[in-house]
C-alpha cells in the first residue's frame, strides 16, 4: 500500500511594515487563540531565530502569548513576546489556518519613545524634531562619510547618508534580520520628508519603496 505525503505548508514570509499596517485598517479586537495556535506561533519564532537574529531570545510560555483579530480581514495577529518589553514577534494566521503564512518583528513600545537624532560627524545628539532634521540632513551631501540616525529604541531606527547618486535611507525593525534600504537614491527633500514622517510617528515613510537588506 502506498501513502502519499502531506504537502508541507509554505514557509512564512517576512512582511514589511506597510503590509502589517494595512491589516490594522478597520481596527482590531481581542481574541483568545487556542493553545495550538499559540504553540504554533512560538514554534515559528523559534524556527526563525537565526534569520531574524533572535539567538539570545528565550521562548515564552503560551500564557504570555496573546492575539488580536483584524476586523476588516480574516487574519489573526498572534503576538509572541521578545526580550524587550512591548516588543513582539507577530505571526499572522489567515482564513482560520493552523499555521502562519506571514510574520514580522515589531517594537510597539518604540512607538511611544522620544526619537533621538544622532550625527557624529556634526557633533549632533539631540531630540529628533522636524526643525533639526530639516537643518542637518541636507548637509550630509557635503560630507561623504557622514550619516545621521533617528533612533526610537534598541534596534529600531532609520539612518541616512548621501553620495553622488543622492540620499540613501535604511530602516530596521528590532533586529538586523529585519533591515531594509530605500529602493533607489532620494533627493534631499524626499529624504527629509521621509525622516520627518518617521520621527513624528506618522507612517507615510512605511509606504515608500523598501527592499530587504541582508546584514
Amino acid at each position: 500500500m502506498f501513502f502519499s505525503r502531506k504537502p508541507k505548508p509554505p514557509p512564512s514570509r517576512l512582511i514589511q511594515l506597510h503590509e502589517y499596517l494595512d491589516l490594522l485598517h478597520g481596527g482590531t479586537e481581542a481574541h483568545d487563540p487556542s493553545d495550538a495556535i499559540k504553540r504554533s506561533a512560538v514554534a515559528l519564532a523559534e524556527s526563525l531565530r537565526e534569520p531574524l537574529r533572535l539567538e539570545d531570545w528565550a521562548a515564552p510560555e503560551p500564557a504570555q502569548v496573546f492575539a488580536r483579530r483584524a476586523k476588516a480581514h480574516d487574519a489573526l495577529l498572534v503576538h509572541v513576546p521578545l526580550a524587550i518589553n512591548d516588543c513582539f514577534f507577530i505571526a499572522i494566521f489567515r482564513n482560520g489556518a493552523s499555521s502562519a503564512e506571514e510574520h514580522l518583528v515589531f517594537d510597539i513600545g518604540a512607538e511611544y519613545q522620544t526619537p533621538m537624532l544622532d550625527c557624529p560627524d556634526f557633533g549632533v545628539a539631540e531630540q529628533a524634531s522636524e526643525a533639526n532634521i530639516r537643518h542637518w540632513v541636507p548637509l550630509l551631501r557635503n560630507e561623504a562619510s557622514a550619516f545621521a540616525v533617528i533612533e526610537l529604541r534598541g534596534g529600531t531606527y532609520m539612518q541616512v547618508y548621501a553620495d553622488a547618486k543622492g540620499f540613501h535611507l535604511e530602516h530596521q525593525l528590532v533586529t538586523t534580520g529585519a533591515h531594509y534600504h530605500s529602493a533607489e537614491p532620494l533627493s534631499a527633500d524626499a529624504a527629509v520628508e521621509t525622516l520627518v514622517s518617521y520621527a513624528c510617528g506618522k507612517y507615510e515613510w512605511a509606504y515608500k519603496r523598501w527592499e530587504w537588506l541582508a546584514l
